[in-house]
């Protein structure tokens, strides 16, 4: 919180440096904390977007490790002034960091919320009893929340799982029961012209042309004679 303790803890070589939201845009500090090339964590609080912009600035031309974290100075923190929708934004005006989140809320499912929006970084305050005289300790996570916080986590971060949207394994199961199929309205005759009317979609087996490609057959020859109800396959179609 002062430029004699960023020398005092570089001395003692700590993994990184934490500006507190009061010193944010203390820019002489920020300048000498990031010229000592050490990781840095930022918070947010009381800050505006415009300060920021210019934090990022200051930092960017002596460091490149510093993350972000979206902060509301409160303690505790009304809920209505998380703005967790500030962490897409952070992430939109600076795409080449991390951004974060720092908690002073009750709970631990806002913090869990915001990993899910995409936070890097999660600082949350630790006591042994929200009881104990000072503001700080009502904001704060008794060990076994704690312990819930970081099991939250792991498993939402495992559930953000992969942006691409297509069928997964674990889902061949229920596709083989409830997939459906492109299938003969009626009987057709070998050599017949498909019209949309001679076509129906229904849970068929074998599995047959995806429902979303009925439009195709229209106008194509079948070249087997079908059944009412029987799938039509790729091998099936002419033309």
């Amino acid at each position: 919180m002062d430029e004699m303790a960023v020398e005092f803890l570089h001395e003692i070589n700590v993994p990184f440096f934490k500006v507190a939201s009061a010193d944010t845009n203390n820019i002489p500090y920020l300048e000498k904390t990031a010229q000592k090339g050490r990781p840095m964590v930022i918070s947010s609080g009381m800050q505006s977007m415009e300060t920021m912009r210019c934090v990022y600035q200051t930092i960017k031309q002596h460091n490149p490790n510093f993350t972000f974290l979206q902060c509301t100075s409160a303690y505790p923190l009304p809920i209505e002034h998380v703005n967790l929708s500030l962490i897409p934004e952070f992430q939109k005006e600076f795409p080449d960091i991390p951004i974060g989140y720092s908690g002073h809320e009750a709970g631990i499912h806002v913090s869990v919320a915001a990993v899910a929006l995409g936070a890097k970084v999660l600082e949350r305050h630790v006591t042994l009893d929200k009881s104990w005289k000072g503001s700080d300790h009502a904001a704060s996570l008794e060990p076994a929340e704690l312990a819930e916080l970081v099991k939250a986590i792991r498993t939402v971060e495992m559930a953000m799982g992969s942006p691409v949207k297509q069928m997964l394994p674990c889902e061949a199961s229920c596709h083989s029961k409830l997939g459906k199929s492109v299938v003969a309205r009626k009987p057709l005759k070998k050599g017949e012209t498909l019209t949309l009317d001679m076509l129906t979609v229904k849970v068929a087996e074998p599995h047959g042309m995806r429902p979303e490609n009925i439009f195709k057959l229209v106008g194509k020859k079948i070249t087997v004679d079908l059944e009412g109800d029987a799938t039509i396959t790729d091998a099936m179609i002419k033309g």
